[in-house]
């Protein structure tokens, strides 16, 4: 079976230096805001609603290209899953966070570094490595 979600990458950025907000799923792994889309979204439309209801951030300018993706396959219920998630990058103009509790039991601002040590999966761990690379290239500073 094919499943396919919509998140972004929060990113908050200063004159000192680039954060990144993950959070912790009520399954215990630690990855970006993410969920399925409702019938007729759009994924970016997807991508928004799930970041401001898992973080409750609402001031936030999210960018529509480049995506990144991760695919990984995982089996549920006897089933394999191949697994699709697109993320968008968005950049938030607040660190305040409200989780949503149903669904999220941590979250952390963290740089690159940080980041990489704290997601739970590879897929999810290659994905964020090549927003690095393309925030690099844009000149926003992003750790070592």
């Amino acid at each position: 079976m094919k499943d396919e979600c919509f998140g972004i990458v929060p990113i908050f950025s200063n004159e000192a230096d680039t954060l990144f907000l993950l959070i912790q799923h009520q399954a215990g792994h630690w990855a970006f805001p993410k969920g399925h889309a409702n019938p007729g979204e759009s994924p970016a439309e997807t991508a928004r609603r799930e970041f401001e209801e898992e973080t409750g951030i609402s001031d936030f300018e999210m960018l529509d290209e480049p995506s990144f993706t991760e695919h990984y396959s995982f089996v549920k219920d006897g089933e394999q899953i191949e697994k699709t998630v697109t993320y968008f990058l968005g950049f938030v103009k607040s660190m305040e966070v409200v989780l949503q509790e149903e669904e999220v039991q941590n979250s952390a601002w963290l740089s690159f570094e940080e980041a990489v040590k704290q997601i739970t999966f590879e897929a999810n761990r290659r994905m964020f490595g090549e927003v690095k690379v393309y925030l690099d290239g844009r000149k926003l500073r992003v750790g070592g």
